[in-house]
């Protein structure tokens, strides 16, 4: 009897410990976007890796201080108060401790659907030198990091500029700019997206081509997934994809977005996808999370159609063409009223 109290006793103790300890675990795992760190004057790299495990930036305190000893930043790190990005990387954060912490940070946030063209005019405004300066660091980037092929694209980096909120120093180039957006898309598309991409027969490029369609088609999140099944269905019928968002892109050359006369869909061009089958040579805009998730993971259904139901700001799916029309005819009319 004094056995059984003893592990019933022994349980409740362990179940205590549980509880207490998952709180503590989920604010790590969770992380927010954005961590705010103070270093000290005269700080051990050690004292650094343990405020960012803490925070649950990095995931190894022992690997961060071999790589800070590796890189010899461990003895450049200068004292202040840093914000960093949850998802850095250690060069991320090896050359934001290297720099050492302006006297404000500067806010850029790119919203999901950007272009790479607004995204470069977005930092100009911000004060990030021009928008041929940003542009000629992404093809810079572009020479050093990736090997897809640009014979159509207006831009060789267009899709890979993660769409986020960021924080930069003034003293940081275009260069620095586009190295932590282009790397933050690198550490968002994990193995694990690059293995489900091989399983669908697609390569990276391919996916975020098809996530960047769903980016610009779809109305709200509860759409993403439902339009990526359209696009796979007719791409396995062989069918012309007919999106709008491409052949804009291409009239605008990435740079400019215009409404589509029907003479214009009629124009034959890379773009294209109502004279080109297949899919556009590359991503027309930047997806975010949501929507590389829906082109890895569509909904499966046998949906073919969609048109917009424009007081509800939603779409309509069909899967006939006929069923298509009679619902393109009813939402367009009341369109017009």
């Amino acid at each position: 009897m004094k056995k059984f109290l003893y592990i019933l006793v022994a349980i409740m103790i362990l179940g205590i410990a549980l509880i207490s300890f998952v709180p503590s675990y989920l604010s790590t795992v969770n992380n927010p976007d954005v961590v705010e760190i103070t270093i000290p004057e005269g700080a051990s790299m050690s004292y650094v890796s343990n405020m960012l495990f803490d925070k649950g930036v990095i995931r190894s305190r022992l690997w961060f201080r071999y790589k800070a000893k590796e890189s010899q930043i461990d003895q450049k790190v200068k004292p202040g108060t840093y914000l960093i990005q949850s998802n850095s990387s250690f060069e991320d954060i090896f050359e934001l401790l290297e720099k050492g912490v302006a006297d404000e940070y500067i806010v850029l946030t790119i919203p999901e659907g950007f272009t790479l063209y607004q995204t470069a005019q977005k930092a100009e405004e911000l004060g990030f030198g021009t928008k041929e300066e940003f542009i000629e660091a992404t093809e810079k980037y572009f020479n050093d990091n990736c090997d897809f092929d640009t014979t159509d694209l207006f831009f060789k980096l267009e899709g890979y500029l993660y769409p986020d909120t960021y924080y930069f120093t003034k003293n940081q180039t275009v260069d620095d700019i586009v190295n932590q957006l282009a790397r933050t898309m690198d550490n968002v598309f994990t193995e694990e997206y690059t293995k489900k991409a091989r399983e669908l027969g697609f390569s990276k490029h391919e996916v975020l081509t098809i996530a960047s369609l769903i980016e610009r088609e779809a109305k709200h999140n509860d759409e993403r997934a439902t339009i990526g099944g359209v696009i796979y269905n007719r791409l396995k019928k062989d069918m012309l994809l007919q999106i709008d968002a491409t052949v804009i892109y291409g009239m605008g050359k990435g740079k400019e977005h215009k409404t589509v006369y029907q003479s214009e869909l009629d124009k034959p061009g890379p773009f294209n996808t109502y004279t080109e089958k297949g899919l556009p040579p590359g991503p027309i805009a930047s997806p975010g999370k949501e929507s590389i998730e829906a082109a890895l993971y569509p909904e499966e259904h046998n949906y073919l159609y969609y048109v917009l139901r424009p007081e509800e700001n939603e779409h309509v799916f069909n899967e006939t063409y006929n069923e298509h029309l009679k619902d393109r005819a009813k939402y367009l009319n009341r369109n017009k009223k």
